[in-house]
């Protein structure tokens, strides 16, 4: 009996810590930096999309993600603006801020302590813990180690997104000039609000 009480509080403990895991990281998180692998599934399993670039975020409200391959695309968040720049159509779009409402950079704009509906824990494979939201495009945040590992989503194609983090850096310091928009003076800009 004393065993298997020390077992139930053990167990109780790991997942009270499991469901505080997602809220400590998003909370105490004021820069980020990562580089990514993204990987985009067909509803049966075959990749489709592989694409490689890196992450910076500072709160509040910058970041810029960057792809490299297969094509180059920058997405800057500054100064409460929103650009897309497609370096092969050598086109820069402004887009509206409420479009990150349904995607993970959302996460990174606010903190936890400020949201409703926070991801819950729903599962551990092969060593991550996953906190899945409640959101419509079943959004998962894989935790490993207490630092964020890996971010799945599923779009509106059913297709499944994972986004997998190496070299994380959090709460470095990073200029302010890693967010500045840079276009090209031959781009087309397209402002749309």
């Amino acid at each position: 009996m004393v065993k298997f009480l020390a077992v139930l509080v053990f167990c109780t403990s790991s997942l009270a810590n499991a469901n505080n895991e997602f809220h400590d990281f998003f909370n105490t998180v004021e820069t980020l930096s990562a580089n990514f692998n993204q990987q985009t599934l067909s509803e049966s399993g075959q990749i489709i999309a592989n694409t490689s670039g890196y992450l910076k975020f500072k709160r509040p409200a910058q970041f810029v993600w960057q792809t490299h391959q297969p094509i180059e695309q920058t997405l800057v968040l500054n100064n409460n603006e929103l650009w897309l720049v497609d370096q092969e159509l050598e086109q820069a779009s402004m887009r509206n801020l409420e479009e990150l409402n349904n995607t993970p950079l959302y996460w990174l704009i606010n903190r936890p302590k400020t949201l409703r509906a926070l991801p819950t824990f729903k599962q551990e494979v092969r060593g991550i813990r996953w906190y899945q939201t409640q959101n419509s495009n079943q959004l998962s945040f894989g935790f490993k180690d207490q630092q964020l590992a890996a971010i799945q989503l599923t779009n509106s194609l059913n297709q499944t997104v994972l986004v997998n983090f190496d070299k994380l850096v959090v709460n470095s310091t990073i200029d302010n000039t890693a967010f500045k928009l840079s276009i090209k003076p031959d781009f087309d800009v397209i402002r749309s609000f």
